[in-house]
C-alpha cells in the first residue's frame, strides 16, 4: 500500500496499466500515472519511470515530490533493489530488474546471438528473422512486428503528440522525448568501453564503435564499386555522387 505521510491515509490508484509483469516504462500510452490522497485531496502524478505495474504500485519515493512512502502489506511481501531503491511485489520482477545494474543478459538469440535480459524481448526480436508481423494499422494495413511500433505509427496518421518536454517540445514517443530531455540536462549514459567517449544515444554509440572495430556494414550496391561505409548517411552521400546517378 502507498499511505500520505501526513495523514497515513491511503492513496489508492486512478489509472493502472493492464499488465503486471513489465515495467510501465514499456506501457505505450502513458507517460505518468495519477494517485488521489483521500484525506488531504492532492492528486500525485508520477512519471512513468518511477512507477512498475506490479499489483502493489511500488515507486522510488526519492524520486516524487509529495510525501508518499511505501508501507508493506502485511499480506503481500515487497521486495527491494538494493542499487535504487525501486519496489517490487515479485521476486521474479526483481531479478529482472536487477539485469539493469548487472548487464546479465540470460536470453541469446541463436540465429544472431543477440542477447536479451528479458525473454519477451528476445522473442520479439526473433521477428527480425522470421518476418512475423502481427499488428496491423486498421487505417493503411501497414504492419509491424510490436505493438508499440503499430502504436507509434497510429500517431502519423492523427499527429497526436502526447509527450511534452518543459520547453514546449511535443514528440510522438516517450523514448524521444527522453532522448531530448538528455540535451537539457547533457546526460550522456552510453559509454564506448575502448576509448571512454559517451553518447546520449545508444545508436550514436553502436555507430562510433564500428571506428575501433572497422566494420562497415553498408555496401554499395553498383557493380564493380565495392565500397562500403559505417552508416547509412554515408552510404546515401556516395550512391548521391555524379559517378553512381550517371550510372
Amino acid at each position: 500500500m502507498l499511505t500520505c505521510q501526513e495523514d497515513s491515509n491511503i492513496i489508492t490508484p486512478i489509472k493502472r496499466p493492464k499488465h503486471d509483469d513489465v515495467s510501465t516504462e514499456k506501457v505505450e500510452g502513458h507517460s505518468s500515472f495519477s494517485l488521489y490522497c483521500h484525506q488531504c485531496s492532492n492528486l500525485i502524478t508520477i512519471p512513468v519511470s518511477t512507477i512498475f505495474t506490479v499489483p502493489a504500485i511500488a515507486i522510488s519515493p526519492s524520486e516524487i515530490t509529495h510525501p508518499v512512502t511505501p508501507e508493506i502489506n502485511p499480506h503481500r511481501k515487497i521486495y527491494n533493489c538494493e542499487e535504487c531503491g525501486k519496489l517490487y511485489s515479485r521476486p521474479s520482477t526483481l531479478k529482472t530488474h536487477m539485469r539493469k545494474h548487472t548487464g546479465e543478459k540470460p536470453y541469446e538469440c541463436e540465429i544472431c546471438m543477440k542477447a536479451f535480459a528479458e525473454k519477451g524481448n528476445l522473442k520479439t526480436h526473433q521477428r527480425i528473422h522470421s518476418g512475423e508481423k502481427p499488428f496491423e494499422c486498421s487505417i493503411c494495413n501497414k504492419r509491424f512486428t510490436t505493438q508499440g511500433h503499430l502504436t507509434d505509427h497510429s500517431r502519423s496518421h492523427t499527429n497526436s503528440r502526447p509527450f511534452a518536454c518543459e520547453c514546449g517540445d511535443t514528440f510522438m514517443r516517450s523514448s524521444t522525448l527522453k532522448i531530448h530531455k538528455r540535451r537539457h540536462t547533457g546526460e550522456k549514459p552510453y559509454v564506448c568501453d575502448q576509448c571512454g567517449k559517451s553518447f546520449s544515444e545508444s545508436g550514436n554509440l553502436k555507430t562510433h564503435i564500428r571506428i575501433h572495430t572497422g566494420e562497415r556494414p553498408y555496401k554499395c550496391s553498383v557493380e564493380c564499386c565495392g565500397k562500403a561505409f559505417k552508416t547509412r548517411g554515408h552510404l546515401l552521400d556516395h550512391m548521391n555522387t555524379k559517378q553512381h546517378k550517371a550510372d
